[in-house]
């Protein structure tokens, strides 16, 4: 079903101008609730999964570098942006994706932290859908495994009472202190005129504008963390099949510890799939704000089957 860009939908609107009006809004049902997405372009498929508690709007500068030569789709996953609410878990989530997949056609999944492990979940689901895999300083299980058990769990583990207005959570402050950052760091990946960088901060920012959005916000992480045995189970079943995936982890910021750590899982990922393992060691965490030229080359190599 395709949609209007009206102009109450910031991200449409940012996205239109971004690709000079070549930008389209659509959706579907779930159900009863409505999963909405922006695609333009011509050509292989090619759709972002953002991380958790990020606007896929955040895609922005590679969504525009490659919709010349690709059909690029952008979702929001349920509670995000411009799509319904629905009580988190980890089935809703991959079912999501997986339906969105089955209604644009195969395609490269481009995955961002947990979205680079939601979209190698629907690999090992539904493995016709997937023709490829960028994925972005993906997350993975065993990185959670100290926030498991004390008081690390206990705060950032807790899931936010609907019983309270969600302003009285000490944690939203945070939400939406990050999401400013975030939003200015987007326009800053685009770059461009003004008025453009201008419309992608309201689009970022309009993913916090309702009390439902951020009560998923804060609810996601929490729910990640229940599912933690649940991932590893699944990733022990799972079954890789023949695709090209390339994989990039920034290491910027990053203590030498966790460096190892992430680099040694990874190394084995890649090696399980026969892909390619890329170190950025000038990109924080959102490589594809820091790097975009790393992620469009990326997606590139997969889609040429390099």
């Amino acid at each position: 079903m395709e949609g209007s860009l009206g102009t109450s939908d910031k991200v449409a609107v940012a996205f239109e101008a971004l690709v000079d009006g070549e930008c389209e809004r659509r959706e579907l049902d779930r159900g009863g609730r409505v999963l909405r997405w922006l695609e333009a372009g011509d050509g292989p498929t090619v759709l972002f999964e953002a991380g958790a508690m990020s606007p896929a709007a955040g895609f922005a500068a590679v969504f525009n570098a490659l919709a010349p030569d690709y059909r690029v789709i952008v979702y929001d996953r349920a509670g995000y942006g411009a799509s319904g609410p629905a009580p988190l878990s980890l089935d809703l989530q991959l079912g999501d994706l997986l339906v969105v997949l089955e209604a644009v056609g195969p395609g490269v999944v481009v995955g961002h932290s947990w979205g680079g492990l939601l979209a190698q979940l629907a690999t090992w689901a539904r493995p016709e859908l997937v023709g490829g895999l960028v994925l972005l300083d993906p997350s993975h299980e065993t990185f959670w495994s100290e926030l498991l058990g004390g008081d690390g769990r206990a705060e950032v583990g807790r899931h936010p009472s609907r019983t309270v207005s969600v302003s009285e959570d000490p944690r939203s402050a945070d939400v939406l202190k990050f999401g400013r950052e975030l939003a200015s760091d987007v326009a800053r990946s685009v770059g461009g005129d003004e008025r453009l960088q201008g419309l992608l901060i309201e689009a970022c920012l309009s993913y916090l504008e309702t009390d439902e959005q951020l009560f998923t916000y804060l609810d996601e992480f929490p729910m990640i963390l229940d599912h933690v045995d649940d991932l590893a189970a699944r990733r022990m079943q799972g079954v890789w099949p023949e695709l090209p995936v390339v994989v990039l982890t920034a290491t910027k910021g990053r203590p030498p510890d966790s460096t190892e750590q992430v680099t040694t899982v990874l190394d084995d990922l890649v090696a399980a799939v026969n892909g390619r393992h890329t170190v950025v060691p000038d990109s924080g965490h959102y490589i594809h704000l820091d790097r975009p030229d790393l992620v469009v080359q990326a997606v590139r190599d997969v889609t040429s089957g390099a």
